[in-house]
């Protein structure tokens, strides 16, 4: 969205500023004597144990995600083939100005991206320090750290919603501040990011542009 405002002559100075998206982290769990892989989506759990507190004044909440896939192999051991849980360990981010979309000399969208914010980075630290606690009521044989996840595939923030041209490129209602017939809809709009998937939040929030200019 930000390199189509680009590519129009709209920039400005949030447009394509500020791209980020939430911080990802792998585990997996070696459990002793409880089979795994029952569910019926992709993700079969959501533990908000590490979320909310007075710690998001200082660095991001977590969500964990207990996942309903293979995805580092499969135990070897017989009989023993699914008492293992992948996890995915979630953190909020910030918007960072040294993270943006701009153009390069062919119009074609340049991504510049420096890494996530240290309030991600700080949020993760504590998730990970508290996680043996959080996983106690189960049968633990092994936690592994299967390392930081190279995306959480829902980039966001590029052209963010505010009260005014001063602090953002649209508003609450996703239209442009100075072009008022112009919409923008989907995640580049987001001035914050949380830990849950965004999606359901941007089709809600599409839908509700879109029945206030019907």
């Amino acid at each position: 969205s930000a390199a189509i405002m680009l590519r129009s002559g709209l920039g400005g100075e949030f447009v394509g500023s500020g791209l980020h998206e939430s911080y990802g982290w792998n585990f997996e769990v070696y459990l002793d004597g409880v089979d795994n892989f029952d569910g019926s989506t992709i993700t079969t759990g959501l533990n908000f144990g590490l979320y909310d507190g007075p710690h998001r004044s200082e660095h991001a909440a977590a969500l964990v995600y207990f996942e309903n896939r293979w995805q580092h192999g499969m135990r070897a051991e017989k009989g023993r083939l699914r008492q293992a849980l992948p996890l995915v360990v979630v953190t909020e981010n910030l918007l960072d100005p040294e993270n943006y979309v701009t153009l390069d000399a062919d119009d074609n969208a340049f991504v510049s991206f420096k890494a996530p914010s240290d309030y991600a980075v700080k949020g993760m630290a504590r998730a990970l320090e508290k996680l043996p606690d959080l996983l106690a009521p189960l049968p633990v044989e092994k936690l592994f750290d299967r390392g930081i996840r190279p995306t959480e595939s829902h980039v966001q923030g590029t052209l963010r919603m505010g009260t005014g041209p001063a602090d953002s490129v649209v508003d609450s209602g996703m239209i442009h501040h100075q072009l008022r017939n112009l919409v923008v809809v989907g995640t580049s709009t987001y001035p914050s990011c949380s830990c849950a998937n965004p999606s359901l939040t941007a089709a809600a929030l599409s839908l509700r542009a879109a029945s206030r200019i019907a």
